[in-house]
């Protein structure tokens, strides 16, 4: 196997990790409506995941492992994507933001402050601020 091939091999685990996480917040609360699978696709769209692979995904989550990314950058992104999701349907659900924590430790932010991060992000969101500026200003303040 070339060194390009276990890069490329190491991303994907990420992007499909990433998915599968976002695939079980929208679970939590029982149900995945509509504007969440639409997310999802999108968020899969835009991380270079195919159509197939989002549905293998749908289809079989437990064959993905969890993967964390190693730099800050794309930890605040995928945090991010997983608020945005548990807000998408309008409910904020106490599974979804329980597992939302969750993944929140097991992506590398310390304890003490994913109360705080989230809550960042649930009211930058709600003010209507461009994901861009919402990333930046967290990689500012937790970074």
């Amino acid at each position: 196997m070339a060194v390009i091939d276990l890069f490329n091999s190491g991303d994907k685990k990420k992007r499909l990790s990433h998915i599968k996480n976002l695939i079980l917040i929208a679970a939590a609360d029982g149900e995945i409506d509509k504007n969440e699978i639409s997310l999802i696709s999108g968020i899969a769209a835009r991380v270079g995941l195919s159509t197939n692979e989002l549905d293998e995904i749908l289809r079989s989550p437990k064959s993905i492992s969890f993967s964390p990314p190693k730099e800050f950058k794309e930890k605040i992104e995928q945090l991010y994507d997983m608020v945005l999701l548990m807000m998408i349907d309008g409910k904020i659900h106490t599974n979804e933001v329980a597992l939302c924590k969750i993944f929140a430790m097991k992506l590398g932010f310390k304890h003490d402050i994913i109360e705080k991060i989230v809550l960042s992000i649930v009211q930058m969101i709600e003010k209507g601020q461009t994901p861009e500026k919402v990333k930046a200003d967290l990689e500012k303040e937790y970074a």
